[in-house]
Order: C-alpha cells, then sequence, then structure tokens
C-alpha cells in the first residue's frame, strides 16, 4: 500500500500512486479512542516523540558559606529560562495571533512570581540543600495544588509549572536542550504529553496531527493544534506504549478516534469521513450568516461563552448574537492583582460596546473560592471540599468590599450596553436578596456621584445546584432572568467529578434527574415570564440544543467557534418537532441517560442527516 504522500486534513488522499512505502511494524489495526481536541482528519507516518529525561535530581545539602554561592546559581537558571521562554513566546506570535499567543505569559509571570521564586530562595537559606533540590521541592508543591483543583483550566496548568522547572534544573545543570529533536519528515507526532514548550518547538509545516497519552480539551497541546489548525486526539491512555516511530496512522480529531496500522477497509471508510467532513464544513459556515431560529422562525437566540481574553472581533466572525457567559474571574486570575474598578469597567464596556444594537452581555460575578484562587491572595490556599466550599456568591458575600468593586464596575458599563448581570452557583433565596441588596447600595451610590449606568439593568440567577432548581419559582421572583450552567449541575446532581476521568462515564446530561431540574426551571420561568437560556457545555452538543429547545430553553449560550454548527442544526428543525422529542423525552423517567441520548441523537439525525456524524 502507498503512504508517501501524507496532506494536511481536509486534503489527503489515502489512495495515492505516490512510490514510497511505509510498511507498518505491525499488521493488525486497532482503533484508539480519546478526546476530540481539534478537528480535522489526517493520516501519516507515526512519529514517537520522547523528551531526554533529566537525570536525577541532584539532592544535598550545604554549608552556611555556600548560600551565596547557591542564590547565586538560581539567579542565574532563572534569567536565562526567562530568555528561553521569551523566545519561544516570540516564535508562538508568529506563527499564531489571538489569545492563544500569549500562552507564554503565563510562564513569565510564574517565573516573576515572587512566591516562587522566593520560596525557592528560602528552601536554599533555611534548608540550606543545594538550588537545583530547592527548585524541585518547590515546584512539585506547586503543581500539585493546581493539579487537585476540580477546575480544568487551573488543572492544566500544573503543566506549566512542570515545564518551566524541567528547563530551570536543565540549566542548573548545564544540560543540553531536548527539545532539538529532528523531525524531518511529514508526521503525526505520538507522545504521552506534550508541553507548550515542546509544542511549539516542532517544525509547522512537518506536523500533521497530535495523539497523546493524557491531556485534556484545555490542555496546551489541544489549545495550540486549534490555534494552529492541526488535528488533535488528547488522552488516548496508552498510544505511546503501543506505536512505534513509522507505524501508519489515521487520526479522526472531530470524533476522537486513531487507527493504527489500517487495513483497506478501514482507509476506505477513513475517506468516506473526510468527504462528510467536507460536506460539513461548508454548511456549517452557512450557519454563520445564519440568526438563530428553527426551520419555523422559532427565535433561539445564539450567544457566546467567553472570557476577557477572547478576541472580540471573533464574535462578529462566528454570528453571535450575545455574549450568554462573560467568565470575569479571568481578570483576578490571570493578574498579578485584583483588578481596579477603572480596569474592570473598561474591560466590560469593551465587550458590551460590540454589541451596540440591544443584544444581550450578561457578567457573571466572580466564580471565585475554594480551589479557584488568585495567586497574589496565597496560591497556597486550599479547602479540604472546594466543591462545597466558600465560592461564587458565597465568596463574594463574604468579602463585600470585593464584589462592591465588581458590581460598581458592571453598572458603569451597563451606560454603554445591554448588560446584565449573573449570580453564580446561588443555593437560596437570601443569597439573591443580599446580592440584590448590594446592587441597590452600588446603584445610590453612582447616583450620588453623578456617575450614569442602567437603572433597569437585569439581574440573574445561574441554576447550578439542585437547590437552585427546586427553588427555581422563588428565586425567578427576585431577578429578570434564569440561566441553567449545566456543567456544574450535572455534576452536583450526579455527584460525579466531570475532570475525573475513573467517573467521566458517569456524566451524564440526558440522565433523568438532570432533565426534570431544567424542566422544573423552565416552568419557573414560564410562570414568572422570564426567559431561561442554558450557558453550560451541553448547549454546543447539538443533539441536546433541539432537546433544550423542545424543553423550552429561550437561548442557548456556547464557546464561539461551535456556534455556527449549533445555528444550522436548529435551523434544519421545526419547533414543533423539537417539543415533540422533548414530550416523548419527558415519559423516560425509567430509561437510561444512554438510551435517551441514543434517542434523540436518532431523531436529529432524521432532521438534520447531513449535520450529524460520530
Amino acid at each position: 500500500m502507498s503512504w508517501s504522500r501524507w496532506l494536511p486534513a481536509n486534503s489527503i488522499s489515502l489512495m495515492s500512486n505516490d512510490s514510497d512505502h511505509l510498511t507498518p511494524s505491525r499488521n493488525e489495526a486497532r482503533v484508539l479512542t480519546g478526546l476530540a481536541a481539534s478537528r480535522g482528519f489526517v493520516a501519516g507516518p507515526a512519529f514517537l516523540f520522547r523528551t531526554t529525561t533529566t537525570e536525577q535530581v541532584p539532592e544535598y545539602g550545604i554549608r552556611p558559606e555556600q548560600v551565596p554561592h547557591e542564590l547565586a546559581r538560581l539567579a542565574d537558571a532563572f534569567t536565562l529560562t526567562r530568555a528561553q521562554i521569551r523566545s519561544l513566546a516570540l516564535e508562538l506570535s508568529k506563527r499564531i495571533r489571538g489569545d492563544e499567543a500569549t500562552l507564554f505569559d503565563g510562564h513569565l509571570m510564574i517565573l516573576d512570581d515572587p512566591s516562587f521564586i522566593g520560596s525557592c530562595k528560602e528552601k536554599i537559606t533555611t534548608k540550606q540543600v543545594n538550588a537545583e533540590s530547592a527548585v524541585n521541592s518547590v515546584a512539585e508543591r506547586y503543581a500539585s495544588i493546581f493539579a487537585a483543583m476540580d477546575d480544568a483550566y487551573l488543572k492544566e496548568r500544573s503543566q506549566d509549572i512542570g515545564d518551566i522547572a524541567k528547563r530551570i534544573l536543565r540549566n542548573l545543570l548545564g544540560g543540553a536542550d531536548p527539545l532539538a529533536v529532528r523531525v524531518e519528515k511529514p508526521c503525526i507526532v505520538v507522545a504521552d504529553e506534550l508541553s507548550p514548550s515542546e509544542t511549539i518547538s516542532l517544525p509547522r509545516n512537518l506536523i500533521l496531527g497530535f495523539a497523546t497519552d493524557r491531556g485534556s480539551n484545555t490542555s496546551h497541546v489541544s489549545l495550540l493544534a486549534r490555534a494552529l489548525g492541526i488535528p488533535a486526539v488528547v488522552g488516548l491512555g496508552s498510544i505511546s506504549e503501543q506505536v512505534r516511530t513509522g507505524d501508519a496512522l489515521l487520526l479522526d480529531g472531530t470524533s476522537g478516534k486513531v487507527i493504527l496500522n489500517p487495513g483497506q477497509q478501514e482507509r476506505l471508510a477513513f475517506e468516506k469521513m473526510v468527504a462528510r467532513s467536507r460536506t460539513l464544513d461548508e454548511k456549517i459556515e452557512e450557519g454563520k450568516c445564519l440568526p438563530g431560529a428553527t426551520s419555523d422562525a422559532h427565535r433561539i437566540p445564539m450567544l457566546a461563552n467567553i472570557d476577557p481574553g477572547t478576541p472580540l472581533t471573533d464574535l462578529y466572525a462566528v454570528g453571535a448574537e450575545g455574549v450568554g457567559l462573560y467568565r470575569s474571574e479571568y481578570l483576578w486570575l490571570t493578574c498579578d492583582q485584583e483588578p481596579t474598578e477603572e480596569e474592570q469597567t473598561r474591560a466590560y464596556t469593551n465587550v458590551a460596546r460590540v454589541f451596540p444594537d440591544g443584544q444581550p452581555v450578561t457578567i457573571r460575578v466572580l466564580d471565585l473560592g475554594g480551589d479557584k484562587m488568585p495567586h497574589y491572595t496565597g496560591a497556597l490556599y486550599k479547602e479540604a471540599n472546594p466543591f462545597l466550599g466558600n465560592r461564587s456568591i458565597r465568596y463574594l458575600l463574604s468579602h463585600p468590599e470585593v464584589f462592591r468593586r465588581q458590581l460598581r464596575a458592571i453598572l458603569r458599563a451597563s451606560a454603554h450596553g445591554n448588560v446584565q448581570l449573573m449570580y453564580p452557583m446561588v443555593a437560596t433565596i437570601e443569597e439573591v436578596r443580599a446580592a440584590n441588596l448590594e446592587v441597590r447600595a452600588c446603584m445610590s451610590a453612582l447616583r450620588a456621584e453623578g456617575i450614569p449606568f442602567n437603572e433597569t439593568i437585569r439581574r440573574g440567577v445561574m441554576i447550578e445546584t439542585p437547590a437552585a432548581a427546586l427553588i427555581a419559582d422563588a428565586l425567578a421572583a427576585e431577578c429578570e432572568f434564569l440561566s441553567i450552567g449545566t456543567n456544574d449541575l450535572i455534576q452536583y446532581t450526579l455527584a460525579v467529578d466531570r475532570v475525573n476521568e475513573t467517573v467521566a462515564r458517569l456524566y451524564q446530561p440526558t440522565h433523568p434527574a438532570v432533565l426534570r431540574l431544567i424542566d422544573l426551571t423552565v416552568c419557573a420561568g414560564r410562570a414568572r415570564g422570564i426567559p431561561v437560556s442554558v450557558c453550560g457545555e451541553t448547549a454546543a452538543d447539538p443533539v441536546m440544543a433541539v432537546l433544550l429547545i423542545g424543553l423550552g430553553v429561550d437561548a442557548l449560550s456556547m464557546s464561539p467557534n461551535l456556534i455556527p454548527l449549533v445555528k444550522k442544526v436548529i435551523s434544519q428543525v421545526s419547533i414543533e418537532e423539537a417539543r415533540k422529542m422533548a414530550a416523548i423525552v419527558r415519559r423516560m423517567t425509567g430509561t437510561s441517560a444512554n438510551k435517551i441520548y441514543t434517542y434523540c441523537r436518532n431523531h436529529v439525525l432524521k432532521l438534520a442527516p447531513d449535520l450529524l456524524y460520530l
């Protein structure tokens, strides 16, 4: 078989007549399933990437008179590491634009963090150990803290610390750069895990795809792969142990599958998937220009979930009809100090001005606390059970000065667009009433100061806990809209950690209990005449989107890049068809979540057969 012409995604030919050949090392085809990290299809030979391991970290005691020398070695290593990372950052900025281009800013922040280098110096000075031992110990402690966090994005930041620590240790030991990997031919890179440094060090023109044992949709290799337009599958478990350099691979970054040493049957099926992908991509493009609506013109606004780093021009490009979730906490998590009221006002106003025609910009007030704390408050802050700790609205009500600065900024931004504010992780009516009192107090202060704001700004409650869903009727009387955060609602209802791969299979959006809570919330909103939206990841699944619309949800909010697909699928389905499907699902209370989802998918497939495939 001919395998020499390896073309980029969406332009591959598996039946090339090229004269070169690649002979698989093992004949039996195997299908490995992981997470679809970056869409696209590609075929090519594997390149097994293994970072040269650093020698065992030397650990030994030093005499008091040697402390200055070790501190000097530490300072030199930090300086060299900083220069190396700046060089990588420059290289990255040449390759991509947008938020991912600032990826190495986080590395530099860690290097410049006084607590990080201060802890290393303290180890050397007080414990009288060598610089390598100090760096290794401190880095492991910091990495373990981030790895234990339940927020997927922050969990992945433990990799940043590991990446930096390896560089510092290598510079202390005077070792060669293990990233000087010789990739000479187009290939699919296979690895246990890839750090940002490793990913960006690889030659872009020769990398067809990525396949890794570990990783998530928020890992660096996933972020960079999407930004660079390289198909990727992560979380494959043990592909690096099953593959040798030169093995033939088919990689499907759309469904998260990798085929090792495919035969004729697998190659033909793969080509069909590529053809269907091209058709799908063309139809998705059409979705960008469509209004969010069913085939019979029932309006369902398609909103975007964003953070402060999201390029605002992207929102126009994908046809977003407003912002359903602005994650304001990232203003705190990405800075070395609490943002001032003025800084917050500018950030919120910039987004509000993007949608001048009355389209909503919904700002979630700080979702901080527990495991998700800014490093400048003491990165080592950790609760025994952060899921159930002092977080979100609880944190804000216990830190009123922080809450008031943010509320003032949101109110000031409301003078420049249709800004809405939203309370996260609500469990009691008292929390909403206390938050509303703070809003009214801030309004009074701004009036006294002569600062303009929207006197009728709409306030909403996030339904993320079963408690909130069960009292949604009471909560609806205290606000102007409800927004269902399905990510947390599912994990709190089912007692499943959504980032724990050992129980991930139990995280089921179509579990009858979850659907019943969504139904209760929609009914509560309808009874009070207020809209109900969904801003969790469930909204981005076209199958679930149709079900949610059928259940009576008024708007959907999702990652911007997924808006065109969901728009296009929705446009193929009438509101009556969606309601019919939802009515049947309501009666399936004794049915498993998987069977409910399969029923819904099959139903949607009949209505939009060319838009769904797995």
